[in-house]
């Protein structure tokens, strides 16, 4: 067991505010599967203050917690049976998946049948804090990098040992466990999109940039980016956007009339990355026919997105909708 530091979560004060304090914290020993990894870098996640910021019980949640799923570090530690890391390895820390349920073994581990239990909520058993005696909930997203030192298990590493070429890449690299994997996955995998696509990407963060760079690597048709921080757009058009809508200074028309005005039948996939109700269905209504909506953004707990069923059937607004149904 060590004596460490960690920014530990407790229950809101307030509705929708974080409470969360630095506090010494003991690690316990690794057990079967696991590796105690000393933090080098992590990165803050969106889902990290919303997955703190609900009262205990909320979707399972439950306090203290640490909190932290992009962290970057160098294994100090193993557990039994731990075969894919040696002490002193860099690693770099993404989500927990199970691996033997269906959508693991079908190459769909982000669709993990635990996935919201063992990453949302996590478990208790990894640490104990100091001042107050108790044992927080850690292992979140299986890591818990908000902690100097954390109790990580095996499957949420990835050894790099051979990829990079200094400390300051690992630090630099720790968003990829979750942002930039995430923004990626949203081109390559979940929307498939290629050279005949006109992606539409809600939000510039560090998802945002990595289904930007993922989008122009798979060279398609447009990219167009939306933000309301003007610094973000500029650089989005150095990363490949063709086109750039800054949320602050559109007119009264709206989102969807600005992106018909680029592209008439508007965007064929759409990946939002913000979780604002209104931005997602702006951007729902920009989709075009047979297009594709990729939500990535927490929304609001209790948000239900309205969908106008006939206007993604094949109508056009400029015809008479029964028509269609008409034998």
């Amino acid at each position: 067991m060590i004596t460490t530091t960690a920014i530990v979560a407790r229950e809101p004060e307030q509705p929708l505010t974080i409470n969360w304090a630095m506090e010494e914290v003991e690690v316990y020993t690794p057990g079967e599967g696991e590796i105690l990894v000393e933090m080098r870098a992590t990165g803050i996640c969106h889902t990290d203050i919303v997955l703190s910021s609900v009262p205990s019980g909320s979707i399972g949640i439950q306090y203290p917690k640490i909190l932290g799923h992009e962290g970057a570090g160098i294994v100090r530690a193993l557990g039994q049976n731990v075969k894919s890391v040696e002490v002193g390895d860099p690693v770099l820390l993404s989500y927990y998946s199970c691996s033997t349920c269906e959508p693991c073994q079908t190459a769909h581990p982000a669709y993990c049948d635990v996935f919201a239990k063992e990453n949302y909520v996590g478990r208790q058993g990894g640490m104990k804090i100091c001042k107050a005696g108790e044992e927080p909930w850690s292992k979140y997203f299986g890591q818990s990098s908000f902690a100097r030192h954390s109790i990580v298990s095996e499957a949420s590493v990835v050894n790099v040992k051979d990829m990079l070429r200094s400390e300051d890449e690992l630090k630099l690299f720790a968003p990829l466990g979750c942002g930039f994997q995430t923004g990626m996955g949203a081109i390559f995998n979940t929307s498939n999109a290629g050279p005949d696509d006109v992606v539409m990407i809600l939000g510039l963060g560090a998802v945002g940039m990595g289904a930007l760079m993922t989008a122009r690597i798979r060279e398609c048709k447009a990219i167009i980016v939306v933000d309301k921080v003007e610094a973000r757009l500029e650089h989005a058009k150095g990363l490949g956007a063709s086109h750039t809508l800054n949320t602050g200074t559109l007119d009264s028309t709206g989102l969807k009339d600005a992106v018909c005005k680029l592209f008439p039948s508007g965007a064929s996939v759409v990946i939002d990355t913000t979780g604002v109700p209104a931005l997602i269905e702006e951007g729902l209504q920009a989709t075009r026919k047979r297009g594709k909506l990729v939500l990535i953004g927490v929304a609001p707990l209790g948000y239900g997105l309205n969908v106008d069923v006939v206007h993604h059937i094949n109508v056009s607004d400029n015809e008479p909708r029964f028509r269609y149904f008409q034998r």
